[in-house]
């Protein structure tokens, strides 16, 4: 059988880990990826530090929130804060839905007590504690997964809210944990609807869902019922 020639117009090949490959720079590797779109978003912040966002509200890539490595620090004043969707991490387990809320309502009513007019008033509009399903299922025991969801109407209201919380101590006898906030993926109260609307939570309790409350709850409204977001479906949760 006949052989084909060798090309001699073809570029030399070196494998892998070679004493060749060692030395090609970092630099040279860079500039022959082409980055475009989402890469191009990830290359631009770790670069330059802007963080971009898309038109519906949702970073265009995974902020952190659902990993402790990397997290959207809050700006150091509030003229310069864009955030109104925050997530409180480490909150004692055997918290509920109401005792969040009664805590938001307490620290609201705090700041607006002293609030020279209305406009100027912490409030928040979208609550979701997610709890564990399948204990309560079986074990008939409440417990939430250690992390919330909270929208406020304003970033000032937001950034309030991160300097009182951020690193505090929760008041509790067992599970004691150091509070800490982040920025969440999904900002507004509107990107926050359109991310559960759609998601299907089986459980047993409707209150395990998340709730939005047209009339912005501000610490002396308490009575403001919400609306949850989501397909309720009553059963047992399918383990995953």
């Amino acid at each position: 059988m006949a052989t084909r020639p060798l090309n001699p117009n073809a570029q030399p090949f070196y494998p892998p880990n070679t004493l060749h490959n060692q030395h090609v720079s970092a630099e040279s590797t860079n500039q022959n990826i082409t980055r475009s779109g989402r890469n191009r978003a990830k290359y631009e912040w770790r670069m330059k530090g802007t963080r971009p966002t898309t038109s519906k509200g949702k970073l265009p890539y995974n902020d952190g929130c659902a990993t402790r490595g990397n997290v959207i620090p809050f700006p150091t004043t509030i003229e310069k804060s864009s955030i109104t969707t925050v997530m409180i991490r480490n909150i004692p387990n055997q918290f509920t839905f109401c005792d969040l809320l009664k805590i938001l309502d307490e620290h609201c009513f705090e700041l607006n007590k002293n609030a020279e007019n209305v406009a100027a008033y912490s409030k928040f509009d979208f609550l979701y504690l997610p709890m564990d399903f399948r204990k309560h299922a079986i074990e008939k025991k409440l417990s939430n997964l250690g992390y919330a969801f909270v929208n406020f109407t304003s970033p000032s209201a937001a950034f309030k809210f991160y300097m009182r919380f951020n690193g505090f101590v929760w008041n509790v006898t067992t599970n004691r944990k150091t509070c800490e906030i982040n920025a969440a993926q999904y900002q507004g109260v509107e990107a926050l609807i359109r991310k559960f609307r759609e998601k299907v939570f089986r459980c047993k309790r409707s209150d395990f869902l998340p709730f939005v409350f047209w009339e912005h709850r501000d610490g002396f409204n308490s009575q403001v019922v919400g609306t949850t977001v989501g397909k309720h479906i009553w059963g047992l949760p399918r383990r995953t």
